[in-house]
């Protein structure tokens, strides 16, 4: 699931984009909200990507997950299976052991036409760890990725290791409601 899964869409009748975020709904919300981190999830799915306030809201969304780990404890699973998926489809279309990855990833991503834009979200990456910072949601990712989708003939493998990583996420998360719905209905 991608950031953009978590953004409500909303716009007025004028067909301008609003500021003001839809209602959240769905068991997903719902389990998201509850488990004490509510003001940092809602300021998650309002954030703006482009006024780069996205970073800033996951990463206050991430440490109050960490710090409330026995509730968001099979949504981090689910983030870590999800990034193995991944690794394991980048691994395989690099041909590459997971010792190897980095280097042939950079190749990979260098070789092609976004080589600024990813070397600007690396720059990005190694001064957000340097400050213990998340990397994620920023607007040098955001350049990247569009980057790679304009260039989709070069980069189509990584944008398939990026779909087969959601599907995988979605299937996670469907299989979970689907746990949760039959406990629910045994109880009830």
């Amino acid at each position: 699931m991608s950031s953009t899964d978590l953004k409500p869409e909303s716009k007025p009748e004028n067909n301008q984009v609003s500021s003001k975020p839809k209602p959240v709904r769905g068991r997903y919300h719902v389990f998201m909200k509850e488990g004490g981190c509510e003001e940092s999830y809602t300021a998650f799915v309002g954030c703006d990507v482009q006024k780069d306030t996205c970073r800033e809201a996951y990463s206050m969304l991430e440490k109050c997950m960490k710090a409330r780990s026995d509730y968001f404890e099979r949504f981090l699973a689910l983030q870590n299976a999800r990034a193995e998926v991944m690794q394991r489809e980048i691994d395989a279309f690099l041909h590459a052991k997971p010792k190897d990855r980095d280097e042939m990833f950079t190749k990979f991503m260098t070789r092609g036409a976004c080589k600024e834009a990813f070397m600007a979200w690396i720059d990005f990456c190694k001064e957000a760890r340097k400050n213990n910072k998340n990397c994620r949601h920023n607007p040098a990712m955001d350049t990247m990725l569009k980057c790679v989708k304009a260039h989709s003939d070069y980069y189509h493998p990584l944008l398939t290791v990026f779909k087969a990583g959601e599907e995988h996420h979605k299937k996670e998360i469907d299989a979970l409601n689907m746990r949760e719905q039959t406990e629910a209905d045994a109880k009830g």
